[in-house]
């Protein structure tokens, strides 16, 4: 009796192992480069992932704007399926207060469409809008944050420095690839 209740664990262990769904984003923070900025802030540079705000002093501005960006119901249903294949690149600097101000915002959008790490390349620039790789120039980042969707490897569009709309309006007509052109887009 025992051999098949052990058994019967098991199978239950493992099915329930392999029906959990894999988490969005790594708990685990990468390796980055970082200084002090010129308000003794800290400024990651390079390639990061979400992690790497887990911090108390990114948190204190990420959490709180993320918890202020409230979906209306109906949303998620209508948007997700729109941004199953797609991939992101943000560039974003911890010492900018533009980025401060909407990447809670990005975030809550990505989070609820279900974009994981694998979709989404994040690479922080510093006070100069410059970084190590210089990865920033091959996309003309000039300012910050930049959200870039891509679909098929192909930039579909972008929203740069602060939404024209607002974040929910904006991520919409360019999931719903509606006209629609960034803050900078006629300069």
């Amino acid at each position: 009796m025992r051999p098949l209740i052990f058994f019967l664990i098991a199978c239950l262990a493992f099915t329930f192992c392999k029906n959990a769904e894999k988490p969005a984003y790594s708990s685990v923070p990468m390796e980055v480069e970082t200084l002090i900025g010129e308000e003794g802030e800290t400024v990651i540079l390079g390639y990061m992932n979400r992690a790497n705000l887990n911090t108390d002093e990114f948190m204190a501005w990420f959490q709180l704007e993320y918890d202020r960006l409230n979906l209306p119901a109906g949303w998620i249903e209508e948007h997700k399926p729109l941004a199953k294949d797609l991939q992101f690149k943000l560039f974003l600097g911890t010492w900018c207060g533009d980025t401060q101000r909407e990447l809670g915002g990005m975030f809550k959008l990505l989070d609820a469409l279900g974009v994981t790490e694998d979709q989404l390349e994040m690479y922080a620039i510093s006070e100069a809008k410059d970084s190590p790789l210089g990865y920033e120039k091959e996309y003309e980042i000039l300012n910050i944050p930049t959200l870039i969707f891509f679909e098929n490897g192909k930039e579909n569009n972008r929203i740069v420095e602060f939404p024209v709309e607002s974040m929910l309006e904006d991520f919409s007509k360019i999931l719903k690839k509606e006209p629609y052109k960034d803050a900078y887009a006629d300069f």
